[in-house]
């Protein structure tokens, strides 16, 4: 398992690098995106994608478009789990846009199938108001964030729960569709 250093300041660019070495070339046209990972309250990750570039900043970036937070529990079974950080998803999906434009805050509450939570919290835009949690299972937010659940029809199934601003909520859903 690597570190999370090790993980933002080298497996993350290659990835990235690799990723849009076989995508259309549109997507290093997106304006730029920068990012903070905080590990447990004690390591600050900043990430500035550019022009097809993925620049890491140890300690952080000054007044980032995304400010997630997460315990080093949480994030190393998301990192051994193999899911996709959310900066290369963002830009692989297209979204630094919708990423730019939200704000406010989102926590997750994902139950694991082996009993435990995953939490996280993540700031927009600098912006602690509104916010909302969001509570359903990994598999159905995985699922969702893929694109083969749809937000409102978990919602109406009983799969997606929140607590917070609904406008929020909506705005979110620019991310998975």
């Amino acid at each position: 398992m690597p570190s999370p250093s090790e993980f933002y300041s080298t497996i993350l660019p290659a990835k990235y690098q690799e990723a849009l070495s076989t995508a259309d070339a549109s997507l290093r046209e997106q304006s730029e995106l920068t990012v903070n990972y905080e590990i447990s309250s004690d390591e600050i990750h900043g990430l500035r994608t550019k022009g097809g570039e993925l620049e890491y900043t140890a300690g952080g970036i000054e007044n980032p478009d995304m400010y997630t937070r997460i315990q080093r529990d949480a994030w190393d079974s998301s990192i051994g789990e193999g899911d996709m950080d959310p900066l290369l998803d963002y830009v692989l999906r297209r979204k630094v846009s919708a990423v730019k434009a939200l704000k406010g805050t989102v926590r997750l509450e994902l139950d694991r199938s082996n009993g435990s939570q995953y939490t996280s919290e993540t700031t927009f835009g600098s912006a602690n108001e509104p916010n909302v949690t969001l509570m359903m299972s990994t598999d159905d937010y995985k699922a969702m964030v893929r694109g083969e659940l749809d937000g409102q029809m978990a919602f109406m199934l009983g799969k997606l729960k929140f607590d917070g601003s609904l406008p929020l909520l909506m705005a979110i859903g620019a991310l998975t569709s």
